[in-house]
């Protein structure tokens, strides 16, 4: 039964979750919302609750709009990192690339295509299809190599990010990776491959600077609530470098490779690049 509702909490989590984040990233749409609620609740309670109604709701309007400020997305990122190594620019078995849609991703790709660059390691682990294709393109335009790189397409949350990254990794004994992805997602995203086995060496990745507060505040908050829950799931549970063999072993089903793992010729093929 409890592995039940984890199974259900899993998968219908991060998209309410994410719902929630697009829903509260419009400021017109939460604060009229706010105001029909003060409304209503002028109108509807009775003369002796009628101002605590009014002041509860003009309370979560101020609220909404703190949180929506700098005052509360400056602490509220740097608490999430403060916990983070840096990046000691050691070389690694792999560089693992986190996806992120639309332009929140900033220039994580341009950064691992450095890393191939400066010799940190040969081996690309990316998270997405379209994002492959994006880094394919980079290593050609620089002449560098793309033959050890693959893009895992069968994921959409951080624990199968990290669960294919064990599938296409871990059996091949590459447990030592460079974890790309942006402020606010490191935390989870380290402490869930830690979970799994591999030794991280995270690099944080900013957003871009046209991310404003409010959206960085949101994302904050997204990922507060991921810990809680992550944490709440398990997968947080260290392991040794030693076991990352047997969870590849495991999750293989999950992910197999002609499904769920893109070659750099594949990726070619797919969107025609010469």
């Amino acid at each position: 039964m409890l592995e039940l509702l984890r199974s259900v909490f899993g998968l219908y989590w991060p998209k309410l979750t994410w719902k929630l984040y697009y829903w509260f990233s419009n400021p017109k749409k939460v604060t009229l919302a706010l105001l029909v609620v003060a409304v209503v609740a002028m109108v509807a309670s009775k003369p002796k609750y009628r101002r605590r109604m009014v002041s509860a709701s003009v309370a979560l309007l101020v609220a909404y709009w703190f949180v929506l400020s700098p005052l509360f997305a400056v602490p509220a990122t740097a608490l999430l990192t403060s916990f983070v190594p840096p990046d000691t620019g050691e070389s690694a078995d792999a560089i693992v690339v986190l996806a992120r849609t639309g332009w929140i991703q900033g220039d994580r790709y341009d950064t691992a295509v450095d890393m191939v660059a400066e010799g940190r390691s040969s081996n690309l682990l990316i998270m997405g299809r379209s994002q492959g294709g994006t880094v394919l393109k980079a290593l050609d335009e620089r002449n560098l190599s793309p033959n050890l790189m693959l893009s895992a397409v069968c994921v959409r949350t951080t624990k199968q990010e990290a669960e294919s990254a064990a599938a296409a990794l871990g059996a091949k004994g590459l447990n030592r990776v460079i974890l790309i992805t942006d402020t606010p997602h490191m935390l989870r995203a380290w402490l869930t491959f830690k979970g799994l086995g591999f030794s991280v060496i995270p690099h944080i990745e900013p957003l871009p600077t046209e991310v404003d507060s409010g959206e960085r505040s949101l994302l904050a908050i997204r990922e507060y609530l991921g810990l809680v829950s992550y944490a709440g799931l398990g997968r947080f549970q260290g392991e040794s470098p030693q076991t990352l063999p047997a969870v590849a072993r495991e999750v293989a089903k999950d992910f197999p490779a002609d499904r769920c793992f893109m070659t750099a010729e594949q990726l070619r093929q797919a969107f025609m690049l010469s």
